[in-house]
């Protein structure tokens, strides 16, 4: 009986072995890697987990608000799948003597400033890590650890109806004026003088000289003057009135900014005038010539009116004149030009075998995708043609007046292209080639553009391509 329960012991005990290994086993079936890339260093995690968060924190790893997780950490995990971490970096911010924690992913100083919704002034002194850098340099400069802005005085520049607001560190009116940007013109005038010495809160008002023009002696000048009165402008540009001459408006008048001055001077004078009468150009058809050849059939010669007459000009005009007689001493001659209209159907050799064609244009060749179309994605006209059909490779937009719209043409480096497409910008000799979306590749320059057979209806062709 001792034996009979010993035997029993046994048996249960490697049962219980048994399982223990066979549970052991399958725990080791579901533990699984998971690989963390993380300042370009590489930690692997164990375990069976059902979001990238928590593997994250299964391996320990804190993270920001605006540090970047990929995938996001609400996300399912793959364990073929990396998770990427780009810590955000820090960057201490003083401005004005206060100082603020920032952390960014930003790459350099311009996109950080926008971020943080930050503009700087012309004035603004900016310290990198306790170097100065210029406001041009922003786009390429690196992030510092420690960021300083020192701001300039602030100054009011008032300059007709428009008030300029703005931080500098110019010690005169001609440098915060120069720094603005503000361009003066020598009537100009400038309240305190471009040489006084800038005070804090100072304002700038700028008294604008008013555009007059003056059209004298065939020339026209354009003048600024602070003064309304006629001889006051005139004088300013050097411009005197003798003899008869006189100005438009008169004298006495004041005139408003942007008003036109005529001085006027008279003369009379007889004159036989050669006048040339131009010859007209016709343009008629000719099934002699193939498409898109020209040739001059006739010459046109020009004709010629002879005038004897007596002018007044006044300010190089004629304001009067008496013909004494005139006559035609060549009749004009129209020049005839024939264009073609004869079709001939030649067989092109290419990669893609024997195209025939009809017409050969050289043309501008540009290229679009769906994506480049100007409309977004989810536009209910995203990547739709002129023709319905789906924009994409094989589908070029080209201008109806040259290309028959739905016709098949052929272009070296491209295909064949069917012209389903038009657009604003196609006007003309261009053809701009579709590519799908992902593969668009760039053109540049002229190409043949090859017009496929079947030959369009007579009235669908325009024979006189500008």
């Amino acid at each position: 009986m001792p034996q009979l329960v010993r035997s029993r012991q046994f048996l249960t005990g490697l049962f219980v072995v048994t399982l223990g290994l066979l549970a052991a086993g399958i725990l080791l079936q579901l533990d699984t890697q998971y690989i963390i890339q993380i300042d370009g260093k590489t930690t692997i995690v164990s375990g069976s987990y059902d979001s990238v968060e928590a593997v994250l924190a299964a391996a320990g790893i804190s993270l920001r608000s605006e540090d970047f997780v990929q995938p996001p950490l609400k996300s399912s995990i793959n364990p073929s799948s990396v998770i990427i971490v780009e810590p955000a970096r820090h960057v201490s911010l003083i401005e004005d003597g206060t100082e603020r924690d920032h952390w960014t992913l930003q790459p350099n100083l311009a996109t950080f400033f926008s971020e943080i919704g930050l503009t700087v002034y012309p004035g603004d002194q900016i310290l990198a890590d306790g170097k100065p850098i210029p406001i041009s340099a922003f786009e390429g400069a690196t992030l510092p650890d420690t960021l300083e802005i020192k701001r300039g005085s602030e100054i009011k520049i008032i300059d007709g109806d428009k008030e300029y607001v703005l931080s500098s560190d110019a010690r005169t009116v001609g440098e915060a004026i120069s720094e603005a940007g503000i361009w003066l013109q020598s009537p100009d005038k400038i309240e305190p003088s471009l040489g006084s010495w800038l005070k804090p809160e100072q304002i700038l008002t700028i008294s604008r000289a008013e555009p007059y023009t003056i059209l004298v002696d065939g020339e026209v000048i354009e003048s600024y003057s602070q003064s309304n009165d006629i001889l006051d402008i005139l004088s300013g540009v050097g411009v005197s009135l003798s003899g008869w001459d006189y100005a438009i408006p008169d004298y006495g008048n004041m005139l408003s900014p942007g008003a036109q001055i005529e001085v006027v001077r008279t003369q009379e004078q007889f004159e036989i005038e050669d006048m040339p009468i131009p010859f007209g150009s016709a343009l008629v058809a000719s099934d002699e010539l193939e498409i898109d050849q020209k040739a001059l059939l006739r010459e046109g010669v020009a004709g010629n009116l002879r005038k004897m007459r007596k002018t007044r000009i006044e300010n190089g005009t004629i304001i009067e004149q008496a013909d004494v007689g005139e006559w035609i001493t060549r009749t004009p001659i129209d020049e005839v030009i024939g264009y073609g209209t004869r079709i001939v159907i030649r067989t092109l050799d290419t990669p893609d075998g024997p195209q025939e064609y009809w017409r050969v244009v050289s043309m501008r060749a540009t290229s679009y995708t769906a994506a480049s179309s100007g409309k977004a994605p989810d536009h209910p006209a995203y990547g739709v043609t002129a023709s319905g059909l789906p924009a994409g490779y094989g589908v070029v937009a080209i201008d109806p007046s040259i290309v028959p719209f739905r016709s098949n043409v052929y272009v070296e480096g491209y295909g064949v292209g069917f012209a389903g497409d038009t657009g604003g910008g196609v006007k003309g000799r261009i053809i701009d080639l579709g590519y799908d979306d992902g593969s668009l590749k760039s053109w540049r320059g002229f190409v043949d553009v090859y017009f496929l057979t079947p030959v369009p209806a007579p009235e669908n062709i325009n024979y006189l391509i500008p």
